[in-house]
């Protein structure tokens, strides 16, 4: 692999993150008890800048919110028939890692592809230095990610192969009036393997809706001062104020259950504001400056957002048949943070995939949007229909009570940064199977039960909690305190368990996933144990049941939706995921 430097890159380009790298998988000999593995730092803060360019160790913090589960998810890696058996339809597996003993979660993560190519964004603790060695502790997991740096651009046009004349955007003018440079495109056209359809695109892609208001640009200079583009992302995702908007209770209910996916917007973004708590208010009076002011008081600068990711696939006459579309359904979380070019308030999507093994090695854990969406080599936005659904209530929002504090939030990271790691070892056989009773969707949500189960058993049940809410039961905290326990008596009830039952399968800790029950995997028993939690078997039906819910509970919601983002790709038409019930 090409190292990747950013040495020479002008003003219009700036660091993805503050910390940034890439993963190397330590040899057997060299491997340290905490599990920690090594990462190259391709970007650094100022006050660490020698660290740049240099080799170091990566390991979690002793106060990170993953520690709980770290060493339950360090498992004996071997390969057996089921793994074979998916790399033969191939599918990519960590290969290096067979037949290693007591793998760690961030050597599952370095090891899920056959090279050092994972690129990360990482939460930093604490930098040391220990004997000859730097140390570097994070908080929680890494975020993969492409690239280096990243730009704000204009397609101008196409120059030959796969390089492109681009005009900066201009932070003083504030348009895209700055420097034109010719980039490299070079993973654009990628062919994904199992469908030989093209996993992304640029065909004329200067010429299309989403380029009048530019695109970020994810990569770093090759060595031959070219900027080498790995992944994109449209500036009218994500963005505020969203361009149209859904009132009152009636409007929220018929979206969320009836309208949501009708209408699929083409080569574009169609952003939505669900005021589920607005007075109802005549579409004739629904207008910019209405919800511009909506928008404002609903959303403020630094609120954090639960996300449900789902998408569909696509149809067409180059398109696979399928008696339903499935879908992926998946979990993120969004914060509304300025964004470095423009100052405009955006959010920054994080999704937290429970992600199979697949012929695109997509591997399963935190990802940046650009990442999982836009990367021209990996990324989904270019050929399916998506939706990501802001959810913000105040329920969700971290507690103080006494001394006692926690966050939500932080409870289903924790849980889903669990299931992400037992995707990505197999839990010892190093697959995890997509089957009909196990899937990403069943499994994540798997997670949010397994958040519940900690909110009751560490939050609900904890002598301090009780005392103080006994002390202050008209608190603004208390209040919402109880509001949570009745969201999640919810979700639990409306969702997860519908006929009241449990899983065997989710129960204690010995939990079955899409990676386990290794002889029995489309057996008659596990495909009725699923049927019993049927809302979550399907995307879409997950979907609309948690929105159902949230909304019931007053949450305030902005859904981004797209189909085939970047160039033309003839022949395929986005359809919408499927439910039947």
């Amino acid at each position: 692999m090409e190292k990747l430097t950013i040495s020479n890159l002008n003003g219009y380009y700036l660091p993805i993150a503050p910390w940034t790298g890439r993963l190397i998988l330590p040899q057997t000999q060299q491997r340290r008890q905490d599990g920690g593995v090594f990462i190259e730092i391709q970007n650094a803060p100022a006050s660490q800048a020698h660290l740049k360019g240099q080799q170091v160790w990566l390991t979690w913090h002793r106060d990170s919110i993953h520690q709980p589960w770290l060493a339950k998810a360090t498992r004996d890696l071997r390969f057996d028939q089921i793994t074979r058996d998916s790399q033969a339809k191939g599918n990519i597996h960590p290969v290096r890692l067979d037949g290693w003993q007591r793998v760690s979660p961030l050597e599952s993560l370095a090891g899920a592809r056959t090279e050092d190519e994972m690129q990360v964004e990482l939460d930093v603790v604490s930098v040391d230095r220990e004997a000859e060695s730097w140390i570097i502790r994070i908080n929680d997991e890494p975020i993969q990610i492409e690239g280096i740096a990243r730009g704000f651009v204009q397609f101008v046009a196409p120059v030959g192969g796969k390089d492109y004349r681009v005009r900066h955007y201009d932070r003083t003018s504030r348009r895209f009036e700055g420097a034109e440079e010719i980039v490299s495109l070079p993973a654009s056209g990628t062919l994904n393997p199992k469908f030989n359809l093209e996993q992304s695109s640029i065909v004329n892609i200067e010429k299309l809706p989403l380029n009048a208001n530019g695109w970020y640009i994810y990569g770093a200079r090759g060595r031959d001062g070219k900027f080498m583009v790995q992944a994109l992302e449209p500036a009218e995702i994500l963005r505020l104020p969203p361009e149209q908007m859904v009132i009152g209770r009636e409007e929220t209910q018929n979206y969320v259950d009836r309208d949501k996916w009708k209408q699929m917007p083409l080569h574009q973004v169609n952003s939505t504001l669900v005021d589920n708590n607005g007075q109802v208010v005549p579409p004739t009076q629904r207008t910019v400056s209405l919800l511009e002011r909506r928008t404002r008081e609903l959303w403020q600068r630094g609120d954090e957002a639960l996300v449900l990711h789902t998408f569909g696939w696509r149809g067409g006459s180059r398109a696979n048949k399928m008696p339903i579309v499935t879908g992926h359904f998946s979990f993120g979380f969004a914060k509304l943070l300025p964004d470095e070019f423009t100052g405009a308030l955006r959010f920054r999507l994080i999704y937290r995939q429970v992600y199979a093994h697949s012929p695109l090695s997509i591997v399963s854990g935190a990802q940046s949007w650009h990442c999982y969406m836009g990367s021209l080599q990996r990324g989904w936005m270019y050929t399916i229909p998506v939706s990501d659904v802001l959810v913000r209530m105040p329920e969700l929002v971290a507690y103080k009570m006494g001394s006692y504090t926690f966050n939500p939030l932080n409870l289903i990271k924790r849980e889903l940064a669990y299931m992400e790691t037992r995707y990505r070892s197999g839990d010892g056989n190093g697959a995890s199977v997509v089957t009909p009773s196990t899937s990403c969707v069943r499994d994540s949500n798997q997670a949010l039960f397994g958040a519940i189960r900690k909110f009751r058993d560490q939050v609900v049940n904890d002598p301090t909690v009780s005392a103080w809410l006994v002390a202050n039961p008209n608190d603004y905290h208390a209040r919402r305190f109880a509001g949570l326990r009745s969201l999640l008596e919810r979700v639990e009830n409306n969702v997860l368990f519908p006929m009241g039952y449990v899983p065997r399968s989710w129960r204690g800790e010995n939990d079955r996933v899409a990676v386990q029950d290794r002889d029995r995997f489309n057996g008659l028993g596990n495909v009725l144990e699923a049927l019993r939690t049927w809302r979550t078997m399907l995307p879409r039906r997950a979907e609309r049941s948690l929105l159902a819910v949230f909304r019931e509970h007053g949450a305030t919601m902005i859904d981004y939706q797209s189909a085939m983002l970047g160039g033309e790709v003839p022949g395929i038409v986005p359809l919408p995921p499927g439910v039947i019930l």
